[in-house]
């Protein structure tokens, strides 16, 4: 027996195969004046008196865990419901070796394709935005050097290891979230550079990947409690529920609807507290699954689907829609040939939607930095609009690939960049142009760029300083097109130019 196997035997006093249930509860005590919900102790002093073994409690989900089905619960006043708890089904790496010399540039790439080069570029790379990655473990994540900038900024916020219920996520164990930590968050000079290298993170381990348990559900849930009491913007995973203990049966296909599994419901907790939610769809495509699993099918998830590195649909990557006919999933990323940081701290590539997952998350962390007020809701619609596929959505790619300089560019339309602008005393005319188009400003400009629609930046300059710049425009095909400019102070202003036709 593993020392993980051990630990839990202990801590819990069961076999592998030990029933655990929740048990959901009515309102709180009478005389509970706490600010925020918690479960009542009275009442789970009143459930160990019956000779149950507590394992845990849920505030969010005003919930105890405990070991058994014990339906004789349910005749007392404050016991709600009971439901048996499940395990999930690991979306596992699909790793592949190689002895491959990395140069610089190795990760441009799997960035490029979301436009996440170009937007590191105006300033924006997750900073103060707060990451909670779950997984199955960070094995050296804190003695790798790629990691350095990490722990010596203070951006590694917090960890826990939700399965031992102490620190050693990084002592052993699975270095899986080391890969997706890598992803997201390394910066590692003439190497790799993550999808939001700016940002904070908390570590969470969840799972216990020699095994499948049902109770690595409720860390999950505990998890969740964990990173909204430490700030957490955006909470990621690799994880997938819909296999449970063969005494018990699995979920099925009509599960994944959005309401009817315990993860799902705990993610759209998340999401009304404040928490952007996002998740990898799963590498079911190929087997007999073939869907997404829980929680991707929830309403206020964002779920990543994989696609090569020339854009097409990687046969592993999970299909959707959700069971109720929603979009699944929303969007796709590079997940194939993926750079990562191995256990050796070496680079290598390796392929799964829980390598595509963590560069939306970044994806994500660079947007909510750059419009910090907007809400959830308005950058999950603007990531999905940015899509190439929005009009045209299918169950493999959902809405398809995002550019995070759209989706900017759509957030931008919400506040009205015109506004920006002329509150930084910069005037661009005429507007509309059928040509040259002069920018003026109070201030001295030093670089521009002028971006279409889609994303792509046709012209761009840097400059020594200069308050005027003039610009042709007419070859640019697109009618609608921003113009980023940033002063020598080091702000970033963006103006909506329209090309008029001669």
């Amino acid at each position: 027996m593993n020392k993980v196997l051990l630990v839990l035997c202990l801590m819990f006093g069961s076999s592998a195969f030990a029933q655990h249930s929740w048990v959901y509860l009515n309102g709180t005590c009478s005389d509970d004046i706490s600010e925020k919900p918690v479960v009542c102790s009275e009442y789970v002093s009143i459930l160990e008196s019956f000779d149950i073994e507590v394992i845990g409690t849920s505030n969010w989900l005003n919930a105890v865990c405990v070991q058994g089905n014990p339906q004789n619960l349910k005749a007392l006043s404050f016991v709600n419901r009971i439901e048996k708890l499940g395990h999930y089904k690991t979306v596992k790496n699909q790793t592949t070796q190689t002895n491959e010399v990395f140069s610089y540039g190795n990760s441009d790439w799997q960035l490029d394709m979301l436009g996440l080069d170009s937007f590191h570029r105006l300033g924006y790379t997750g900073k103060d935005v707060t990451i909670a990655l779950f997984d199955g473990g960070f094995y050296k994540a804190d003695t790798v050097y790629a990691f350095d900038s990490l722990w010596q900024q203070g951006r590694i916020k917090g960890y826990w290891d939700f399965i031992t219920n102490d620190t050693s996520l990084f002592w052993e164990y699975d270095g899986h979230g080391k890969y997706v930590l890598s992803i997201v968050g390394a910066n590692w000079p003439d190497s790799m550079m993550g999808s939001a290298p700016g940002a904070n993170f908390l570590l969470a381990r969840t799972e216990d990947v020699a095994s499948e348990k049902r109770l690595e559900e409720f860390a999950w849930v505990k998890a969740m409690e964990w990173a909204e009491e430490n700030g957490a913007d955006i909470i990621h995973s690799s994880l997938g529920y819909s296999v449970f203990d063969s005494l018990e049966g699995d979920y099925t296909y009509a599960d994944m609807d959005g309401e009817s599994t315990l993860i799902t419901r705990a993610t759209t907790l998340a999401f009304e507290k404040g928490i952007f939610v996002t998740n990898s769809a799963g590498n079911e495509g190929d087997d007999d699954w073939h869907y997404i699993t829980a929680p991707c099918d929830g309403k206020h998830v964002l779920c990543v689907g994989a696609v090569d590195s020339n854009q097409k649909h990687a046969p592993f990557s999970s299909y959707g829609p959700s069971a109720d006919g929603r979009v699944k999933p929303d969007v796709v990323a590079m997940g194939k040939g993926v750079t990562y940081i191995n256990n050796q701290a070496t680079l290598r590539t390796g392929g799964g939607t829980s390598f595509s997952g963590p560069l939306i998350a970044g994806f994500v962390a660079c947007l909510k930095q750059a419009w910090p007020t907007m809400t959830n809701q308005q950058i999950y619609e603007a990531v999905i609009q940015s899509a190439d596929r929005y009009t045209n959505p299918d169950t493999a790619y959902g809405y398809g690939l995002p550019n995070i300089l759209k989706a900017d560019s759509l957030l931008r339309t919400v506040v009205g960049v015109q506004e920006i602008s002329k509150a930084s005393g910069i005037n661009v005319y005429p507007n509309p142009t059928a040509g040259m188009l002069t920018i003026h400003s109070e201030h001295q400009i030093v670089h521009y760029e002028v971006i279409t629609m889609d994303g792509k930046v046709v012209l761009s300059e840097d400059l020594l300083g200069t308050n005027q710049v003039q610009l042709d425009v007419s070859p640019i095909e697109s009618s609608l097109m921003v113009l980023m400019i940033r002063l020598k102070n080091g702000q970033s202003i963006y103006h909506k130019v329209v090309i008029a036709m001669d």
